[in-house]
């Protein structure tokens, strides 16, 4: 893929002019007016279709997104109601006012899904957009409900044995670790497909993120220690030299071998270098070289050097070959290829003697998302990438896991840094 030349200002206009399109595109349209929340099904031409199912991550992601626009432009006016219309609906809605924490998944009408059970993964993304509600209003009542939340997991799913969270709960609160505390006879995963029994490096990150994002408003001594903490499992015990990460361990930490999730790996990057900003003013040297070491080796292992763009996942080595197969996904996700975007300009500016290669990688990118990602007639952005998935071109715009967090944050990120150079 030929070089591509550094311009911030012409950078700054399109990141800029593509932030506002997609605000314009998802908002106010997702709003479900008539029960509150967000929509999540739309077709490639932005119709909607399907249930509606109200799942935790897309609603806050949604929320979050929203916040974080309508800081940006306070001239988009529709951005703030729907910032103060997705808090409703985590506060009022999917919160369980009796026994407290957030529902993983309700119907479309409010009724709670899957036996009523919680999780990890939604409730890190759900604090984040408590947070960021905060952020944009200063209304407590967004801080109080995602202290209420960090105070729910730790009287719930902190492991006092072995440290970090277990991730997936009954409606009181207790940890499902085997399938006869499922909710569904003969269930053997989480909703995220983590295998009951153990812990997951998604989850984890997203947890410590999630703690780092309330940090940045509440110090809290509790809250400070369990950051410390998930701050060293997923530098220490996710990660693993040269710089790809483990998805399954056992509660005591022993990896569970399985393959490389290529995007998880990326975005753990950004969460690092985010938590340890939040813990100290700056990133301390430690996760500064092991977030650099996973972005290294993801750009020898997973990146396209013909047409850019990151793969979704494969080995600790890259392609490998095993009885004429390559075990390899060359999928393009639309979400790798977002949180990639601000994690090569955070490198790029904890490493200014390589700069020049990171920006150089940081604009490839970027054309790499305008040629094959964005959808220039409908708007919005492909799930896939064109050249590896050209039948993207017609899959769903949102779905109940493809909501505009990623994307939003890439830009706004993206955007902000760019000021440093």
């Amino acid at each position: 893929m030929p070089q591509s030349p550094f311009m911030k200002e012409r950078l700054r206009d399109e990141l800029e002019m593509e932030l506002r399109r997609l605000m314009h595109i998802w908002f106010p349209r997702t709003i479900d007016r008539e029960h509150g929340g967000f929509l999540c099904n739309f077709n490639y031409q932005w119709k909607p279709s399907g249930p509606q199912l109200k799942m935790l991550e897309y609603q806050a992601r949604e929320t979050a997104a929203a916040a974080r626009a309508a800081a940006h432009f306070p001239d988009l006016k529709h951005l703030r109601e729907a910032t103060a219309h997705g808090f409703q609906y985590l506060k009022e809605t999917i919160w369980d006012h009796s026994l407290g924490g957030w529902y993983r998944m309700l119907d479309r009408t409010g009724e709670p899904l899957e036996g009523a059970t919680k999780h990890g993964h939604g409730s890190a993304y759900a604090i984040s957009a408590c947070v960021a509600c905060y952020e944009l209003t200063l209304n407590r009542e967004c801080l109080e409900l995602a202290k209420q939340a960090f105070t729910w997991l730790e009287e719930h799913a902190h492991d006092n044995k072995h440290g970090g969270y277990f991730v997936f709960y009954r409606r009181d609160g207790k940890p499902i670790l085997s399938g006869d505390e499922a909710p569904v006879a003969g269930q053997t995963k989480d909703p995220i497909g983590t295998t009951f029994g153990f812990k997951d490096g998604n989850t984890t990150a997203d947890l410590l993120a999630g703690f780092a994002h309330l940090y940045r408003v509440w110090p809290d001594t509790l809250l400070r220690k369990r950051l410390e903490e998930m701050l060293c499992i997923v530098r220490d015990r996710f990660v693993v030299a040269p710089g790809v990460m483990h998805m399954f361990v056992h509660p005591d930490w022993t990896p569970v071998p399985d393959f490389a999730r290529y995007g998880q790996s990326l975005r753990a990057a950004s969460h690092l270098l985010a938590a340890s900003a939040a813990l100290a003013g700056a990133v301390d040297p430690v996760t500064a070289r092991v977030s650099a070491s996973i972005v290294d080796t993801m750009l020898r292992i997973a990146w396209d050097r013909d047409h850019g763009g990151f793969h979704l996942a494969g080995s600790s080595f890259g392609p490998t070959h095993m009885d004429g197969n390559v075990m390899y996904v060359r999928d393009k996700s639309w979400w790798v290829q977002a949180d990639a975007m601000s994690l090569l300009l955070a490198i790029a500016r904890l490493r200014p003697a390589d700069e020049t290669e990171y920006l150089g990688h940081f604009v490839r990118l970027w054309e790499y998302v305008k040629k094959y990602l964005i959808d220039a007639k409908h708007g919005g952005w492909f799930s896939a990438g064109l050249d590896t998935n050209p039948e993207a071109r017609k899959r769903p715009k949102a779905s109940l896991w493809k909501d505009c967090r990623h994307e939003t944050d890439a830009l706004l990120d993206s955007l902000m840094m760019l000021d440093s150079f």
